[in-house]
């Protein structure tokens, strides 16, 4: 599988596009610009978002984590 281009509404990110060239990418941005936000969109494009996973001390789920700043529904495309 190849991975051109990832469009995101997921945390921080907003309707944004991330375009890769072919080979190996390095994202190489100033902190809080989202490249934590990039990888847990990936994960949860190829292996969904556990929507049962319940919230502890020590575990906040990723379905509140990276509910979009925007209120919008969470969504996005590879």
């Amino acid at each position: 599988m190849k991975i051109k281009k990832m469009t995101a509404t997921f945390g921080k990110l907003h309707t944004e596009t991330l375009t890769l060239d072919p080979g190996l990418n390095v994202l190489e941005m100033p902190n809080e610009t989202g490249k934590s936000t990039w990888c847990a969109f990936l994960l949860a494009m190829l292996y969904g978002v556990d929507t049962a996973e319940r919230e502890s001390k020590s575990n906040f789920p990723v379905k509140k984590h990276y509910a979009p700043w925007s209120g919008s529904a969470m969504e996005g495309k590879l």
